[in-house]
């Protein structure tokens, strides 16, 4: 089945989803990744004397060698303003969404949850947008059968910090759906994924998002309820 991923930044797709990305590939799905912006507003720029449009330019030939090193097999980086999302028109930004979700035509569309996973601006307004679309999905988009969400479970643990504030809302283990085991292959291959961002890795050790992650990785589904928790983001999906 064709899986994509929607997310506003480089490097969303692999602080954690690597890993099942990874796996899913690995199960004969087709995986696609399309991303808002290009992050170029991230303040690590200061630390690097780069403008908005010079880190966006290396966050992107970062997310390129992300998309080999996963072997993801379309991607696309469109360049809305990074910490822009929230005041762009919802009905343009749907259209937007409309046409690369009619242009891959996926089965599962994957982003971040109402908390937005760390509670970006960026994140949440696009989980609204993605979530209104799938209630209001044209007929075009009828291949669309699953809108799930990247997620974390809660453990009382903040996941991000800014200033040394948790700046993150996690998902109660009872909201989970979909777990996925993750073989040391997979995990391998987040790490080697995470590396592609050479202007991330303080971020990568300060987050410990590695061992946060571990072994498995959790969903929720929009609109599915389930009797048990399901052990693949395709499980129960009918053509």
């Amino acid at each position: 089945m064709k899986i994509m991923y929607i997310f506003p930044h480089p490097d969303d797709e692999s602080f954690g989803p690597a890993g099942v990305i990874n796996k899913q590939i690995e199960e004969g799905n087709e995986v696609i990744l399309l991303t808002l912006t290009k992050g170029g507003a991230t303040k690590v720029r200061h630390q690097l004397g780069l403008s908005i449009e010079e880190m966006g330019a290396v966050r992107e030939k970062e997310m390129l060698r992300v998309q080999q090193t996963l072997a993801i097999s379309q991607m696309t980086i469109l360049d809305y303003e990074d910490g822009g999302l929230a005041k762009v028109n919802p009905i343009l930004l749907e259209k937007e969404l409309t046409k690369w979700i009619e242009k891959y035509n996926p089965t599962v569309v994957i982003t971040y949850p109402v908390h937005g996973g760390s509670g970006h601006h960026d994140h949440i307004a696009l989980h609204h947008s993605i979530k209104h679309l799938f209630y209001h999905k044209p007929n075009a988009l009828s291949s669309w059968k699953r809108l799930a969400y990247f997620t974390v479970i809660d453990t009382g643990l903040p996941m991000f910090l800014e200033g040394g504030i948790p700046r993150v809302t996690q998902t109660k283990k009872e909201n989970v759906a979909v777990t996925l085991q993750l073989s040391e292959s997979n995990i391998g291959a987040m790490k080697k994924a995470l590396l592609c961002y050479d202007t991330y890795q303080e971020m990568v050790k300060t987050t410990n998002v590695i061992d946060r992650i571990g072994s498995y990785t959790h969903f929720e589904l929009e609109n599915e309820k389930h009797s048990k928790v399901l052990s693949s983001i395709t499980e129960l999906i009918t053509i």
